[in-house]
């Protein structure tokens, strides 16, 4: 018997945040640790390359960019997670957590109020930390609360890449964003490789010129496991369609300015670019 797979019109009434956080982010964390878990598969590999690439891309960023210009952080399509905001934590002075699911952004802001507390965090804290260099003497509560007011500082917001700005402007107040991120979500947002299309640019339209984009994506599969073996489509993409997009909305693809972090043989791939200063 063939197993259900959901497509994106299902999020919000399928999607279980708890259980994707216990599948990929719980303190056993068999997505970082376990090669032979049963979530074995790109979005597990993803999970351990972003707490690896995303360290490195924030001291990238400190040692690129001065501090007035890297002051706003944007996360589109965090889902229920805030380890953008603990990586980039000492990057810039707020992060803007979004999601197209409300369920998600709730148990974000449980978190935030320390009330409710459904996840424990300090498991990936603790892997953040090791790739910064801290290891074993990492403060694990400072770290905490340094993440917690970066994302006071911002706010979580409901996006929908789908719609211009992904519905993000003029009705929020938002500041401009120096730094996006967007890990794992165009291709499990989207089901036609127009839609994709349409929700790079959309996304991209909130990145001032000179600012970085930092896009996670899986390569070459169209599922995967969102906890409790309940399995959602991802949009089947290449690394030279990732690109051509970001090309395609100003952003310099020139091999100098375009920094990759890649598990070949894992279809996960990590890339960082700079949105032109020229239109």
């Amino acid at each position: 018997m063939n197993q259900e797979v959901f497509g994106p019109e299902h999020y919000k009434t399928k999607f279980d945040p708890e259980a994707y956080l216990n599948h990929y982010y719980s303190s056993s964390f068999p997505a970082f640790y376990d090669g032979n878990s049963v979530c074995s598969e790109a979005i597990r590999d993803g999970v351990r390359l972003s707490l690896f690439a995303l360290p490195n891309f924030a001291k990238k960023l400190e040692n690129e960019m001065p501090e007035s210009e890297r002051q706003t952080l944007i996360d589109i399509g965090a889902g229920p997670t805030v380890y953008s905001a603990i990586c980039f934590r000492n990057t810039v002075k707020r992060v803007i957590l979004t999601d197209y699911l409300q369920k998600n952004l709730d148990v974000i802001q449980d978190w935030l109020d320390e009330k409710n507390n459904r996840f424990e965090w300090n498991g990936v804290i603790q892997i953040v930390s090791r790739v910064e260099g801290s290891g074993l003497c990492a403060d694990l509560q400072k770290i905490e609360t340094e993440s917690r007011r970066v994302i006071q500082n911002g706010g979580v917001y409901i996006s929908d890449v789908h719609l211009d700005a992904c519905g993000l402007e003029p009705s929020t107040s938002m500041p401009k964003i120096d730094v996006l991120v967007s890990v794992f979500c165009l291709e499990s947002a989207c089901s036609t490789h127009q839609q994709y299309r349409e929700a790079m640019k959309h996304m991209l339209q909130l990145l001032r010129p000179g600012g970085r984009v930092i896009i996670g994506s899986v390569i070459d599969d169209d599922r995967y496991n969102s906890g409790k073996l309940r399995m959602f489509t991802l949009l089947s993409v290449t690394e030279e369609e990732i690109i051509c997009e970001l090309r395609k909305n100003n952003i310099d693809t020139t091999e100098n300015k375009l920094h990759k972090i890649i598990l070949d043989d894992q279809g996960v791939m990590f890339l960082m670019g700079v949105k032109k200063l020229d239109y």
